[in-house]
């Protein structure tokens, strides 16, 4: 059997991206004491968007029907609904330049702000930063991005869509779908369960660490090009977790009651390592040849076999472990 060479080589191309990309530093924003804040009333559900060129975001949930954003550093904001039915509580919001400042009509992104929003806790929010932080707790779906920034979520309840190109990505104690992206940092994910079946998680990186700390969902898929990748909990019934790198450490940690089937396919120096009870099938031989050098296909089972473990790994060590 060939080695999935196609994701392989697109992670290849993300490395060589993220290297053009992925050193421009955060520049100096002189902030002053001043605050302007903006308020509306909006339903349960509402959508707000906000867009900086050089700024941090911070989005906090709240019981309120309502919206309010304040500019920190003293940025003249608005609040500008996208809605047609201005007679009613609004159902979708742009955070705005005001007072004027905007460079353009189409302009959507402030050259520099920071700002924090408290919006209802069933908010859709999106957002985006060239160079800056963003941050956000309690709220039901994120699709968020900066190419020079950390992303960190908390207790969030949707679907989450996370894009960096020089961060980390941390989200904790949260439920939903999740897919996260970064081409130069790491990614953390701690406590996180699904709302259905359908839920999971997918998380790519290119030169960073992904932990994964016991996660309750059905289908979980990592790609990385090299470094350390760690998961640390249970195994859900008939779950599926994919797990592909170049090179690198690949550790699972598994109550030691776990019931899998893993299929691997690894390069010749790769060191296999569990101290599982496994049964192994009859063929373990070397699969397929390719440019690369040449792979070992390992199928073994623990327990029944009710879920699906599936490893890719190029050069470094995979650990099965109990604990």
């Amino acid at each position: 059997m060939r080695m999935r060479f196609c994701a392989l080589t697109l992670l290849v191309l993300l490395a060589i991206a993220g290297g053009a990309s992925g050193h421009s530093p955060k520049p100096d924003r002189r902030k002053n004491t001043q605050q302007v804040e903006r308020t509306m009333a909006v339903t349960p559900r509402v959508a707000v968007s906000v867009c900086v060129v050089s700024g941090d975001l911070t989005v906090r949930g709240w019981e309120r029907n309502e919206v309010r954003a304040r500019s920190t550093d003293g940025t003249q904001i608005e609040l500008t609904r996208n809605d047609q039915l201005t007679s009613q509580p609004a159902t979708e919001l742009q955070v705005t330049a005001g007072g004027g400042h905007r460079t353009h009509p189409n302009a959507s992104c402030f050259p520099s702000a920071d700002i924090e929003l408290d919006v209802p806790r069933g908010a859709s929010i999106k957002l985006q930063t060239s160079s800056g932080d963003i941050s956000v707790t309690e709220v039901a779906r994120v699709d968020a991005g900066s190419q020079s920034g950390d992303i960190a979520l908390v207790k969030v309840h949707g679907e989450v869509n996370l894009n960096t190109i020089s961060g980390e990505i941390s989200v904790r104690d949260s439920s939903g779908s999740f897919k996260l992206h970064t081409v130069g940092g790491g990614i953390e994910a701690h406590n996180l369960i699904s709302n259905g079946s359908a839920d999971g998680l997918a998380a790519a990186t290119v030169g960073g660490e992904v932990t994964l700390d016991h996660l309750q969902m059905p289908n979980i898929k990592v790609n990385t090009v090299s470094g350390e990748m760690n998961y640390i909990g249970t195994l859900s019934r008939a779950g599926r977790y994919n797990f592909q790198s170049i090179s690198g450490r690949m550790g699972l940690a598994l109550p030691k009651d776990s019931s899998f089937r893993l299929s691997a396919s690894l390069g010749e120096a790769v060191k296999f390592n569990t101290d599982f009870n496994l049964t192994y099938s009859e063929n373990q031989t070397i699969s397929g040849v390719s440019s690369h050098g040449g792979f070992h296909r390992l199928e073994a089972t623990a327990g029944s076999g009710s879920s699906v473990i599936t490893v890719s790994l190029l050069e470094g060590t995979v650990q099965i472990s109990r604990r």
